[in-house]
């Protein structure tokens, strides 16, 4: 038998693969990305051990999609997040991050303007990235 998991929990792990599989698009994962996915996954309450086998096959998470206007924001975000985590958006993971986007029914307004959120906040370098905050802020366009 399966183990059980909370909507929560299944919602946390597929915004975590998802951000995985983006990071990945290029070919290689920097440390800053690391960093940020990290932090994403302290925010989210998964466990290291869950993050690292999430890190190593990300494909192989159940993909449970939040459907409250601010988890679909926050979720667009931090996928937007691990794009600009190295300090700049490589086609590819932009082409990636749309594809996503796209295939889980965000309209390109929506993923413009999470990606535009997020590219603001990580180039003003203002304290802490906090995508809950820059959440709050896009998520009237999700509703």
């Amino acid at each position: 038998m399966g183990e059980f998991k909370s909507p929560e929990t299944r919602e946390a792990e597929a915004m975590i693969a998802k951000a995985v599989s983006i990071m990945k698009a290029d070919g290689r994962i920097e440390e800053s990305e690391l960093g940020i996915l990290r932090g994403i996954t302290s925010r989210l309450g998964i466990d290291e051990a869950t993050a690292e086998r999430i890190l190593e096959d990300p494909e192989d998470v159940e993909s449970s999609l939040p459907g409250d206007p601010f988890k679909r924001a926050l979720f667009i975000v931090f996928m937007a997040s691990a794009v600009w985590a190295d300090g700049h958006a490589d086609e590819s993971e932009q082409h990636l991050l749309s594809e996503i986007g796209k295939s889980l029914d965000y309209t390109s307004e929506q993923i413009r303007t999470a990606t535009e959120a997020v590219a603001s906040a990580m180039e003003g370098g203002e304290g802490e990235f906090d995508p809950a905050l820059i959440a709050v802020k896009v998520a009237s366009a999700f509703s």
